[in-house]
């Protein structure tokens, strides 16, 4: 009886520790591959649309000149538009997303000045 119960001690943490090996990983190790091309896409897109945040956010506190805001939002833009067209949305997801853009761009101005921001 004492072998016994020196077997079960010794085979259940033995399982516990070799089950995931033995079953195998569930997840799908490549579904977050950072080096996809679509990954890449997407950090473009977040940094276009975190890049307008930040320069609407500085324009309406006075930290950028109307020129400079006007050059640095159109490079933007335009980067989002390359991002837009390279990931091949259909024309209403991509009308979908710069619209999500513009109201984010409304609403950070709505709460340093409260207005809304004038299509440039």
């Amino acid at each position: 009886m004492l072998i016994i119960i020196a077997l079960a001690l010794a085979l259940i943490p033995t399982i516990a520790i070799l089950w995931p090996f033995v079953v195998g990983v569930r997840r799908d190790e490549f579904a977050e591959d950072e080096s996809a091309p679509i990954a890449d896409l997407m950090r473009r897109w977040d940094a276009a649309v975190a890049g307008l945040k930040s320069s609407e956010l500085d324009h309406a506190i006075g930290n950028l000149t109307d020129q400079d805001y006007r050059t640095i939002r159109r490079q933007l833009m335009t980067e989002a538009a390359v991002v837009l067209k390279t990931m091949e949305f259909e024309e209403a997801e991509e009308e979908q997303m710069l619209t999500a853009v513009r109201t984010e761009m409304q609403a950070v101005r709505a709460r340093v000045v409260g207005e809304t921001i004038s299509e440039s």
